[in-house]
């Protein structure tokens, strides 16, 4: 299950809940990507959860479908449930959705609408209507689209669309799986990305401009972003190992060959007489949390640790 996540924080209890209570035995991961918000990475803080939600903290604002694709290459699964976390979800849902993506690529979940007025909860009785951002669909099909747009409304319609013309089975469900849930702050609603805005009108004639050689995406849209391990209160390495090498002398690059071969054939790192014991970083850990084996780009990473090692040192 994939959830991005943005200034709802005031609706994600009741999300989680809705997750917890559903009548499904089989295994399960939930990857929430909290879009650039540090109030809801102050409220992860605060709160426990499940050894099988994971959460990362995107270090840019780049909107849900960012997140989305990014989360998508690194679930261990091939069955994908991309929610909404503003949404509630029926007790069945997960159960159905597993259940059909054995027969069906790509499965289209029923919803009722309903908002909150006053204390008050009102659901919109109204004919069948089906998730556009929220649905059920194999890993490996998704990646083959190359995923989502990276734009921060409509690619949902936008990769729909995409399916329709390449004429994907897609399995619409009988029953309601989910409740959504309508506020001002939705993005539907937002007088910036609602349904008669500006952008989504660009957005549409984009998507329908395109032809058979564009069904398929040319890029595959992803973000950066750090693991949240919530039960320490820190945020870890994710993806983000981009260091800024220009601004390494090379007396420093000297240092961090001289000391990473020195630890080689020590056994250990080394440590200062007298200095405190430099903190370090378990790749083991981030490794299992990721799901991947350890990036090729973790010689970048290791080298930005021990600059920092050397530079601390050298301020003593």
């Amino acid at each position: 299950m994939i959830i991005p996540t943005y200034k709802n924080v005031e609706f994600l209890s009741e999300l989680i809940n809705s997750i917890e209570r559903n009548e499904y035995n089989s295994e399960y991961e939930v990857l929430v990507g909290i879009d650039f918000c540090y109030d809801t990475l102050n409220y992860v803080y605060e709160n426990q959860f499940p050894s099988n939600f994971k959460f990362y903290f995107f270090t840019t604002n780049g909107g849900p479908y960012i997140i989305k694709n990014t989360l998508s290459e690194i679930t261990q699964f091939d069955k994908i449930l991309f929610f909404d976390s503003d949404d509630m979800m029926m007790p069945q849902m997960l159960s159905e959705i597993d259940k059909n993506l054995d027969v069906f690529p790509v499965i289209k979940p029923k919803y009722i609408n309903f908002e909150d007025v006053n204390g008050i909860r009102k659901y919109k009785e109204e004919k069948s209507q089906f998730g556009e951002g929220v649905f059920g669909i194999r890993k490996h099909l998704f990646l083959e689209m190359n995923g989502f747009e990276g734009w921060k409304v409509a690619a949902d319609s936008d990769f729909m669309g995409r399916l329709y013309k390449t004429n994907t089975n897609i399995l619409h469900t009988q029953s309601v799986l989910f409740h959504r849930r309508s506020h001002k702050n939705s993005l539907t609603k937002h007088p910036d990305t609602n349904l008669s805005s500006r952008i989504r009108g660009q957005y549409h004639f984009l998507s329908k401009k395109k032809n058979i050689d564009h069904i398929i995406n040319e890029t595959f849209a992803k973000g950066e972003y750090k693991i949240v391990d919530f039960q320490n209160k820190e945020l870890l390495f994710g993806n983000d190992y981009n260091t800024e090498v220009d601004q390494i002398t090379e007396e420093e690059l000297k240092k961090i060959r001289y000391e990473s071969i020195s630890s080689v054939f020590s056994g250990g790192p080394k440590i200062v007489k007298g200095a405190k014991t430099p903190s370090t970083i378990n790749y083991e850990i981030i490794n299992n949390r990721t799901n991947h084996p350890i990036s090729s780009k973790l010689n970048t990473a290791l080298k930005k640790a021990k600059l920092e090692e050397i530079r601390k040192n050298s301020r003593r």
